[in-house]
């Protein structure tokens, strides 16, 4: 493969990565959903952009099965075919039921590819240059969302409607997947027993507890796309319509912070989520304290920013202890615990605001802002701990 069609075949095996996180990207017309909707709640409402994530947890599970029956090249053009008719279909009708439903179909799709984006790279690429396209892959979904948050943005500005119509990226790029990407070869899979202390091919404890780390910091983190729009309204900030930007800018802070993932991990190494979490608390403290839209898009850029820092993180650590043959369905796990902590969202949060007594979108900032903080504390021990082990380690040998 010369470099010029392995730029080709990089390329195209990142686009499908482009579409990864749009699930969000229709997040600037909550608060015009809330307004021509009226008798749905507004739990019900947010949940158009989470409730992907439970038909993309369900089908990250699928996944495995089904792309050792189609095959990984045919199980990602059916799921990029699924993502162009749950994405797009919902502009035509103002039926919640509807609109929840197609809204299904599209975490659906999306659930099917969603471990493969990062399996194929280990299919394709090893070493050095695997880590690269991890941490590439990670901020073209960056890209990709906030390509995505842009156009629907702009589009909700005819109307709300309109905005589904940024799902239509998905045809060109099932279109260059299915040209320049052949079915990987299918190793035979490996079941000797590894030195974790369990077989090939299975679930292990660590990969269990990524999943759950995964689950808690996207339930928390999902409060930007579902409650940034609340609290403006709540606040009556002016310039309101500026949300789309802001949220375009958030997804363009992810798109950098995975692009320099690389040279931030050779820094810090495990010091990483640690660094990750204190953005995050930071940001979502400033939230809390937000008065206008320039610091609302202040707090934004460092929570996303922190994000994308965290999450190829996990995939890197995972990648590192999960035995040959099991990387797809370790991947599917954590994944699972990412898209469930999605979908749990709005209904976590509410259930916290009811316990406080206190339901707006700034408390539940303010709740996550401690949460993350605490989440700090917790990896900077492990850091140390971690840190510790090594250097007792090299004195006993």
């Amino acid at each position: 493969m010369n470099i010029r069609n392995k730029v080709l075949f990089k390329t195209a095996l990142l686009s499908i990565s482009l579409v990864l996180t749009s699930a969000s990207a229709i997040s600037a017309v909550i608060p015009m959903m809330l307004n021509q909707l009226s008798g749905v709640s507004s739990s019900l409402i947010e949940s158009v952009v989470t409730i992907p994530s439970f038909s993309m947890m369900l089908f990250v599970l699928l996944s495995g099965p089904i792309s050792s029956r189609l095959g990984k090249k045919n199980t990602v053009l059916l799921g990029l075919l699924l993502v162009v008719i749950g994405g797009i279909l919902p502009m035509l009708t103002t039926n919640i039921t509807w609109i929840l439903a197609l809204r299904l179909v599209l975490g659906a799709g999306l659930g099917m590819f969603n471990s493969l984006a990062v399996s194929l790279i280990s299919d394709f690429f090893e070493g050095d240059e695997r880590a690269q396209l991890v941490g590439f892959q990670s901020a073209v979904q960056g890209l990709g969302s906030s390509l995505a948050t842009f156009v629907a943005g702009q589009l909700a500005l005819i109307d709300w409607q309109f905005a589904f119509l940024c799902y239509a990226i998905t045809i060109p790029i099932a279109l260059l997947f299915f040209l320049v990407i052949p079915e990987p070869e299918r190793g035979e899979p490996a079941v000797s027993s590894t030195g974790t202390g369990h077989r090939s091919g299975g679930v292990s404890i660590p990969v269990l507890g990524l999943g759950a780390a995964l689950f808690l910091f996207m339930t928390f983190i999902m409060i930007v796309y579902t409650k940034t729009g609340i609290m403006i309204a709540e606040k009556s900030m002016p310039n309101a319509g500026f949300l789309g930007t802001a949220l375009t800018l958030f997804s363009l802070s992810t798109m950098i912070a995975g692009f320099l993932f690389g040279r931030i991990y050779k820094w810090f190494r495990n010091y990483a989520p640690f660094i990750s979490s204190l953005l995050t608390a930071t940001g979502f403290v400033l939230l809390w304290f937000a008065q206008n839209v320039t610091m609302v898009t202040v707090a934004m850029l460092i929570i996303g920013f922190s994000f994308a820092l965290f999450i190829p993180y996990i995939f890197t650590i995972l990648t590192k202890i999960v035995p040959k043959g099991s990387e797809t369905l370790s991947i599917s796990i954590a994944m699972v615990g990412s898209n469930l902590g999605a979908f749990a969202s709005p209904y976590v949060i509410k259930l916290v605001g009811m316990m406080f007594g206190n339901e707006t979108a700034s408390f539940a900032f303010l709740v996550s802002a401690i949460v993350f903080m605490i989440a700090a504390l917790i990896c900077l021990g492990i850091a140390i701990r971690g840190k510790g082990s090594k250097s007792q380690a090299a004195v006993h040998g």
